[in-house]
């Protein structure tokens, strides 16, 4: 009951915001499918071609994925909290390879590529995490890199390739890729993790003469959100 409470004040917020319109998996993105003539008949690749760009730091545009339903947990690294349900923990904390203090009631989260025959130590900051129930996570509350949230999906390839595209609250130009990502798509009921980091640099214009860019006038760092690459926290093993 709590869960579809929490489901619900989500989707308000949301929809507050304006962020459930045109509800895919891959909001705040134009999603195309790709696929080769030639092969067998499958599930299409995802291409972000016209992203919504957001400013983030100075050297860095933030590629927008907002999430279209409450995740299953999400890790803030900047609050050094963990907000998750109840009825979630004991699947979460074996997908993630976590450690729950009995005396703390601490989560202590492997990074990936973290040797899982070696526990974390108590008092690490970029592995312990307090325990904060999900219905108190804020959508509007922007990401920090290393943030990390698990839903309901499938691991899809994402190929990221814009060319000379506006961001309306930062003036200049931007182009990125191509790059292959994975994400987390809609389609699927296991757990999935995607990661706020840096997926690639690109180049940034100041200009656009006769509709087309031309001579970058400097780099920029892309973040978004996207599977990590390591698979080791699904196996009790070293990477």
């Amino acid at each position: 009951m709590t869960e579809r409470h929490d489901r619900r004040a989500f989707l308000r917020r949301l929809t507050a915001l304006g962020l459930t319109a045109g509800t895919v998996p891959m909001l705040g993105c134009n999603l195309a499918d790709i696929q080769n003539e030639d092969e067998p008949p499958r599930l299409p690749d995802l291409a972000i071609t016209r992203p919504v760009l957001l400013p983030w730091t100075g050297d860095a545009v933030r590629i927008r994925a907002p999430l279209t339903e409450l995740p299953v947990a999400y890790v803030s690294r900047g609050l050094r909290r963990i907000f998750i349900g109840l009825d979630s923990r004991i699947e979460v904390s074996v997908m993630l390879a976590a450690h729950i203090s009995v005396s703390t009631a601490l989560w202590r989260i492997p990074l990936p590529g973290d040797d899982l025959r070696v526990g974390v130590v108590a008092g690490d900051e970029l592995r312990e995490f307090e325990e904060t129930h999900i219905g108190e996570w804020d959508a509007r509350r922007d990401p920090t890199e290393g943030d990390f949230r698990i839903r309901r999906g499938l691991r899809e390839n994402v190929r990221v390739a814009f060319d000379c595209l506006p961001m309306a609250s930062r003036e200049g130009w931007y182009s990125a890729g191509p790059w292959d990502i994975e994400q987390c798509t809609g389609r699927g009921s296991d757990l999935c993790r995607e990661d706020f980091v840096e997926i690639g640099t690109g180049s940034h214009y100041t200009g656009r003469p006769m509709g087309a860019c031309s001579e970058p006038v400097g780099a920029v760092r892309y973040v978004t959100w996207a599977c990590p690459a390591s698979s080791c926290l699904s196996r009790l093993e070293a990477c």
